[in-house]
């Protein structure tokens, strides 16, 4: 239908173009009567009827030789064709300056290119001088002018918007069926909230001019603008993008438009930003409900770049803008700063409202976002994204089954909008009992395929992924490389980066840990957990020169733990040697657990404070004493550190089957692997001093068996085998470790032990070397070097 119409105005304006001319040349009528024929073609007001009155003009002057009034009524129409259809502005431009400066369809036309150059102040200046006008066209053309005006002058103010109105009823009377009159009251209708009421004027208008391509390009623009009838906007803007030349310039960019955000808002993101990158090359930046639709697409898209793009020399209010770049910078991930230039903002302005509940839940900061939601929801109803959002309020702070009803309607009705399949997911593994980890694994993944960031889906699968780590140690890599991604998904949200620090922690990573966690300690928004845990690595790897009072004084304010900051303090005392260091740890510990007897840590740190002062039986009797209060499927710690102090006291053959006990329950518990490390070691060694090698293969086979990628489970398993008498096994283990770490020295050694059992003098030599190489510094260095003064 819509390429039957363009085919049947291409044809009619051929003709009626022809006619016409011939009319005026052969017949040699009056000036007057062409100036009427233009006029009666112009009053019609659609881009056809536009140019045939421009060459009913242009004949004329032809013809006349000098025509002062057609040459400015020529100059208006010219501007008119210009601004409304984005034709030929250096034929308006010409027009201008070939009509006589002062005749007030010049000064009108004047008025309409300044305000096409966003010189609203120069444009209205003009249109003031010409409020007394007579001249019936000159008063049509101002009044559409003037209905521009009031737009892009006073979006918000009612009573402005309402006399242009009102103008522009008045002007109807004289000219029902002009439809540049109905497209500009159909805009003021939409800018004054009556959506209805603006659909029907174009409903109206389309009857009374059915060739006029625009009017269906206006209402795509405005269904898509309202959010209806998609599958409608689809059509019609598709038929229209097909007829080519026949649509006028302008209008073919807001069909490109109104297509764009169907495809953003059916998940088809990279047909919506190519649709919406073509349209930008032809919106002129003084619409603002076009431009404003526009941004706001790019940002449902998650295309900040693409925003940037559309606010550049748009012409828009400053708080506005300002706005823009708030929610371009929480869609950048930097939701701390988005939060930050928020505030600075109007808190009235509903889009303020909108981004800052938004930002707040995506930074799980769920309390505060819910009366921001409230707001949203009076100022700015229907938000899909705002109704995701209320969802996963509640999850966090009311009812998780009402909460995971609500984002299954959401993720079924709105399977595209941001988060909605994120909230699913977090729903499932959040509900009380038994959770479908693959129900919530598969949420999850839709949200990686259609969210345009979606980092927390990534981190919620990588959890998913951890939590199999037990059964199947791949589960780890996959972790891994999810938070990876995660982490460059939000570069600048530090929950990612804190994820990946616990993870590198857990799985005896300690270095990778230390070093992402030391980036992050002065990073606004960390969380006093991580801040903690910077510490605890300090203290494991023995790095005395963090400001740890400092840290934990943060992390204080932060709400940490007071029990966890106590034992972070301890084991930073305990990392020296120092006696009053000692003494201060243990009472800190002692208090703790007197407070709190099932505090494992606070008593297996208790215990080490008496071993350091060589007082092994009350070491001892700290931790037997845990065993009452401490459920048995949590007593690993308790026993490793039994037989961890048995076995300093000189008493093997006790501590061997308790260190091995403690081992088998520390992998039931599933418990990091730098305690199952140390663990395993233990009984490793007071198995293989027992001169039981099966046993003391068993536990290197079953640490080897559950973190297949740590090169420290190799290196223990390579040193256990070389000490049961397998060489070559041993061998092929360090291997192994050095491939899986190649700095690690301890691999290296013993790398050079096996070369060495096999007579390969000059191969040890090599690998003892680097051993000491990358322990320069450490205290293994001397024992490495002795290795080497030994060859």
């Amino acid at each position: 239908m819509i390429k039957r119409a363009a085919q049947l105005t291409a044809l009619a304006a051929a003709l009626l173009a022809a006619g016409v001319t011939l009319k005026i040349v052969g017949e040699r009528r009056t000036r007057a009567a062409a100036l009427a024929t233009a006029r009666e073609h112009a009053s019609k007001g659609d881009a056809a009827e536009l140019r045939l009155a421009g060459d009913v003009l242009d004949a004329a002057i032809a013809r006349d030789q000098q025509s002062p009034v057609a040459e400015a009524e020529r100059a208006v129409l010219r501007a008119h064709l210009w601004l409304e259809f984005g034709e030929r502005r250096d034929l308006a431009e010409a027009a201008i300056a070939e009509a006589p400066a002062d005749a007030e369809p010049t000064r009108l036309a004047q008025a309409i290119l300044a305000f096409g150059d966003a010189d609203r102040e120069g444009a209205a200046a003009i249109l003031a001088e010409l409020d007394a006008s007579q001249d019936p066209l000159v008063r049509t053309e101002a009044t559409w002018l003037a209905g521009q005006l009031a737009i892009s002058n006073h979006p918000d103010d009612d009573d402005e918007l309402e006399r242009a109105l009102a103008a522009v009823d008045a002007a109807l009377g004289e000219s029902a069926a002009n439809a540049a009159l109905r497209r500009v009251r159909a805009r003021l209708l939409l800018q004054l909230d009556r959506p209805t009421e603006a659909l029907g004027e174009l409903e109206r208008a389309r009857e009374l001019a059915r060739a006029h391509l625009g009017l269906a390009a206006d209402e795509a623009l405005f269904n898509a603008l309202l959010g209806r009838e998609a599958a409608g906007v689809a059509s019609v803007a598709d038929q229209l993008l097909e007829v080519g030349e026949a649509l006028p310039l302008r209008d073919r960019h807001n069909t490109l438009l109104a297509r764009a955000v169907v495809h953003v808002r059916a998940g088809e993101l990279d047909e919506g930003l190519t649709r919406l990158e073509e349209a930008r090359e032809g919106i002129p930046r003084w619409d603002r409900l076009a431009v404003r639709l526009a941004i706001d697409t790019a940002l449902e898209a998650g295309a900040a770049d693409a925003a940037d793009a559309w606010l550049d020399g748009a012409d828009l209010p400053a708080d506005e803008i300002a706005i823009d770049r708030a929610w371009m910078t929480y869609v950048r991930g930097d939701v701390m700063t988005a939060l930050e230039q928020l505030a600075k903002l109007p808190q009235e302005q509903p889009r303020v409202a909108y981004v800052q509940a938004l930002a707040l839940v995506e930074q799980r900061r769920f309390a505060e976002a819910e009366p921001w939601i409230r707001r949203v929801d009076e100022l700015l109803p229907g938000r899909i994204e705002i109704e995701v959002a209320r969802a996963r309020v509640e999850l966090r702070t009311g009812d998780k089954t009402v909460a995971l009803r609500k984002l299954q309607a959401l993720a079924e009705e709105e399977p595209y909008s941001p988060r909605a399949w994120t909230g699913l997911g977090e729903a499932l593994l959040l509900q009380d009992g038994e959770v479908d980890l693959r129900k919530a694994k598969q949420a999850l993944e839709r949200a990686v395929e259609r969210e345009p960031l979606p980092a927390e889906a990534m981190l919620l699968l990588a959890e998913i992924a951890d939590r199999r780590r037990a059964r199947d140690p791949a589960g780890m890599t996959a972790a891994e490389q999810l938070l990876q991604r995660a982490v460059e998904t939000a570069p600048t949200l530090p929950r990612y980066r804190e994820r990946q620090v616990q993870l590198w922690a857990d799985t005896g990573q300690e270095r990778r840990a230390f070093a992402a966690a030391t980036e992050l300690v002065e990073v606004p928004g960390v969380t006093a957990d991580t801040l903690v845990r910077y510490v605890d690595l300090a203290a494991a790897l023995g790095e005395r020169d963090v400001d740890a009072e400092a840290v934990l004084e943060r992390a204080r304010a932060l709400g940490a733990a007071p029990n966890a900051i106590a034992r972070a303090r301890a084991r930073m005392l305990l990392v020296g040697s120092d006696k009053d260091d000692v003494v201060e740890a243990q009472r800190s510990l002692a208090a703790i657990v007197q407070q709190d007897p099932v505090d494992i840590d606070a008593r297996v740190l208790l215990a080490e404070t008496y071993v350091r002062q060589f007082d092994r039986k009350a070491a001892e009797l700290v931790v037997r004493r845990g065993f009452p209060p401490t459920p048995d499927a949590q007593q690993g710690r308790l026993f490793f550190a039994w037989a961890s102090i048995e076995a300093r006291m000189g008493k093997p053959k006790v501590a061997a089957p308790r260190a091995r006990s403690a081992f088998v329950r520390l992998l039931d518990e599933n418990r990091p692997a730098p305690e199952l490390l140390v663990a395993g070691e233990l009984a490793a060694r007071l198995w293989v001093r027992q001169d039981n090698e099966r046993i003391a293969m068993t536990i290197t086979d079953q640490l080897t068996e559950r973190l297949p990628w740590s090169a420290e489970a190799w290196t223990i398993r390579a040193k256990t085998e070389l000490g049961v008498g397998e060489a070559a096994a041993a061998r092929t283990s360090a291997d192994r470790a050095i491939a899986l770490d190649p700095d690690s020295a301890r691999a290296h050694e013993i790398r050079g032990h096996c070369l060495l059992r096999f007579g390969q003098k000059d191969k040890a030599r090599a690998a003892y070397e680097r051993a000491v190489e990358l322990a320069k510094g450490t205290r293994a260095e001397k024992d490495y070097r002795e290795n080497l003064r030994r060859l």
